[in-house]
């Protein structure tokens, strides 16, 4: 992509720029970037979403359907509850299904669809039928009736405006922002789906493709993706308390008394009580709108059964509710009032309103299994406002409760930190810096900046810091490996602009092969202009021994390895455990960092490799606690990248999610001929592999490179 950008950049100066103008710069270009990666997650539904041309499709083909009855509905069967285990995947990705499928074609087991088995909208029997689940898996089995109740007096709460349409959306002024709405005026209290009385008498919450297709909602119970918070309405919890009141005193009903009372026959005929309830809305379907064939994602998904229930459907003849294993052979369900449905969401699913004027109106809702662990079950207050990414939701009123940023990738250097950095923001709730290297904390750092105010500004405005402000369920971090080594200034400015509770990680990996990977990437005429500049010129003409025998040299002449010989390049161990963790040895360290020219990666090639050196006056600033070290050597183990991404997951405090690519990134392909100086550094950093195997004490790092094998 920045070649990409590159070659484009320079064809547009050369040709197409006016005289007077000043050139498109790169940094330009850069920002534009941005912006459309701020964007990110609406563009990824966009991405995802169907055409507006094929939900035309799919409702011309539904309207065809319902005008002619050539698709009657299913007959209404009770098989109990659907097992979430048959929710772990798509069920067009179910390899069950898929085996399932194989077995038909071939012959075996084929159920054929008659007219016994089908229910004519016309002659419609609400009759339910009996047919437990059995143990085995059938991703086939897609609709559970668990019963028809009566639902009128849910009907008789939501029926006042349910016919009204949708408001239109908050215009929008010159600027992009919102418009301030007219009138907040309520037109009748008793109106549920006035969208003013829902806001000031309850709370509203958005439904981004249900509310461009002008699928209005009365919000009752709301979680976010991950189950981590299931927020309660005031219309939901908000119910009367008789203690205080006298005998002769009829206490008046609230809208929450008379939902939970009206909600009782539903509950009852899924068996279950109100707490396990984690989504329950209404949604009222406009005449002509088509929700396109589709199945849900999510963590919740896999957690949680997905319920209908018909409220108010004024003829059930002209909606299409279809659900299967695949669009090919999805079902029609029976849309009448009462009938209480499970569906499994992980399968394609799709309505259609056909009523010409009609609105539909159905119960949508979501409860979880009984020994489910709920963390925070949070009652919202009337007139609240809830702030939505398409996987997290936030109340305003816990605005700035995560300071930006939240994590670092220290380093070290070619050690996997560029494919950790990738990992982690494929998490829904993880939102990627400005830039993936800030760098604020060492060349970045603007010194001219004399108040601490203006250099976490500065240092601020390298991630999305105002709108992560009020998204504290979002994170965000920065990943630049220099900090590792360059310890001594980037601590201090840390604690500095970033006070608050942080979390590190630490990548290390043999440090004879980060060696070569170095060397290689800098040596590298690959990339674009801007990288090959970063990486300097120094090491250009050099070959890997002249430069592993450079640094080697530095290091002695600060006198920070004393127990190396430089002519028989051998390490004395008695010297070398007596100097180290000594004021002799910081000094030096000290002394060998102020050589470093940070402006260039052409510098510390087998210093970056001294891995306890590094870490320790890191550990001496921060708890342990707030460290996470990876082998880079793990990764590659079988199953490694997924059980290494859900520690990082965990030592941020994030819900488990796995990661779609797990390709490693930033890698290039090199070949060394010098075996005599790999097996002299294997001999320099064994000890100090040792060093960190005391530091980290933990199992994996005993031994954690054993050159004595090779």
């Amino acid at each position: 992509v920045d070649t990409y950008i590159s070659l484009i950049l320079s064809i547009y100066n050369a040709i197409r720029v006016p005289k007077k103008k000043k050139p498109v710069r790169r940094s330009h270009l850069i920002i534009c970037t941005r912006k459309i990666e701020k964007k990110k997650t609406r563009r990824v539904f966009k991405q995802m979403s169907t055409s507006k041309d094929e939900i035309k499709q799919q409702h011309l083909l539904a309207e065809k359907i319902v005008s002619t009855n050539s698709k009657p509905c299913a007959p209404l069967v009770n098989r109990g509850e659907i097992p979430l285990t048959w929710k772990q995947h798509p069920t067009v990705n179910d390899p069950f299904y898929a085996e399932q499928k194989a077995k038909e074609e071939g012959g075996e087991e084929k159920k054929e669809t008659t007219s016994d088995n089908v229910v004519s909208m016309n002659e419609i029997d609400i009759t339910l039928h009996e047919c437990k689940i059995n143990d085995q898996h059938d991703p086939a089995c897609c609709i559970s009736s668990r019963g028809v109740v009566d639902v009128s007096p849910l009907a008789a709460l939501v029926e006042e405006g349910h016919n009204d349409d949708a408001p239109p959306p908050p215009s929008k002024t010159r600027n992009n922002k919102t418009a301030i709405a007219t009138t907040n005026k309520i037109e009748s209290i008793t109106n549920l789906w006035d969208v003013n009385n829902a806001k000031i008498n309850n709370v509203q919450i958005t439904r981004p493709a249900h509310d461009a297709w002008g699928i209005k909602k009365i919000a009752l119970i709301f979680c976010d993706d991950f189950l981590h918070n299931v927020y309660e309405m005031p219309w939901w919890h908000d119910v009367s308390t008789t203690k205080s009141m006298s005998a002769q005193k009829q206490p008046k009903l609230t809208v929450a008394d008379q939902m939970r009372k009206a909600f009782e026959p539903i509950l009852d005929a899924l068996n279950i009580k109100p707490n396990r309830l984690v989504r329950c809305l209404f949604a009222a379907m406009p005449p002509g709108a088509t929700i396109p064939t589709h199945h849900d994602t999510g963590l919740w998904v896999r957690h949680t059964h997905r319920v209908h229930i018909p409220i108010i459907v004024e003829d059930p003849n002209c909606i299409l509710f279809q659900c299967g294993p695949t669009e090919d052979t999805m079902i029609r369900v029976a849309c009448v009032p009462g009938h209480v449905f499970e569906m499994n969401n992980q399968a394609k699913h799709g309505v259609s309103n056909c009523d010409p004027t009609e609105h539909r109106v159905h119960v949508i809702l979501d409860y979880v299994d009984e020994d489910f662990v709920i963390p925070n079950r949070i009652k919202l207050q009337a007139n609240e406002t809830l702030l939505q990414t398409r996987r997290s939701i936030d109340r305003t009123l816990d605005a700035g409760k995560r300071p930006t940023p939240s994590y670092f990738i220290l380093g070290a250097q070619k050690s996997g930190t560029t494919s950790l950095y990738d990992y982690l923001n494929q998490h829904p709730l993880i939102v990627r810096a400005k830039r993936r290297e800030t760098h604020c904390l060492d060349w970045r750092w603007d010194d001219s900046l004399k108040t601490t105010k203006a250099r976490q500004e500065h240092c601020l405005s390298f991630f999305y810091a105002k709108e992560l402000h009020k998204h504290p369920s979002l994170l965000t971090g920065d990943s630049t490996p220099s900090y590792l080594l360059d310890s001594k200034q980037c601590i201090e400015r840390m604690k500095e602009v970033f006070p608050h509770d942080l979390r590190f990680f630490v990548c290390c990996r043999d440090p004879v092969k980060r060696a070569r990977s170095q060397f290689a990437m800098v040596t590298s005429l690959d990339g674009t202009p801007e990288q090959i500049k970063a990486r300097g010129k120094e090491w250009l003409n050099k070959t890997f021994e002249d430069v592993v025998l450079h640094d080697i040299q530095n290091m002695k002449e600060d006198g920070l390895i004393p127990y190396w010989n430089l002519e028989t390049q051998t390490i004395d161990l008695d010297i070398f455990h007596s100097f180290i963790d000594t004021k002799e040895e910081n000094d030096a360290w000290l002394k060998y960092l102020k050589r470093i020219p940070m402006d260039t990666g052409s510098h510390s090639l087998i210093s970056r490799g001294l891995y306890a050196l590094q870490i320790k006056p890191w550990i001496k600033a921060y708890d342990m606690e707030q460290f996470c070290f990876f082998k880079l050597e793990d990764w590659k183990k079988e199953d490694g990248v997924k059980r290494c991404v859900q520690r990082a997951f965990d030592h941020l405090g994030l819900p488990q999610f796995e990661v779609e690519d797990e390709s490693a990134k930033n890698t290039r392909s090199y070949e060394f001929k010098e075996e005599d100086v790999g097996k002299m550094l294997q001999r320099f950093y064994e000890p100090h592999n040792g060093r960190l195997c005391k530091i980290l004490d933990g199992e994996e790092w005993k031994d954690p490179w054993p050159y004595n094998s090779e």
